[in-house]
């Protein structure tokens, strides 16, 4: 195991008395799946970024279907063809 964040020692060094919380990266808000009514998150988050549809897919566990129409519909991105989609 390494360190728990960038310029911290590895956890066998931190003392016994010192209390400390773990938080496992599969609790994070991005991994669980967004009910289809909040695919315009999904949307938002394009405009903001300009993700490719495998990222939208992945990152907010629409269908992909939908993350292909999204990045379809983005007048910046539509242009770069089957690339982004």
């Amino acid at each position: 195991m390494g360190a728990l964040q960038p310029g911290l020692q590895a956890p066998t060094m931190i003392p016994q008395e010192w209390q400390i919380t773990v938080i496992d990266l599969k609790d994070c808000f991005f991994t669980i799946p967004l009910h289809p009514e909040d695919i315009p998150q999904a949307r938002n988050s394009h405009q903001m970024f300009h993700q490719n549809a495998k990222a939208l897919h992945q990152q907010h566990r629409i269908p992909v279907r939908d993350a292909i129409g999204i990045v379809r519909a983005c007048p910046l991105c539509s242009h770069h063809g089957p690339g982004l989609g």
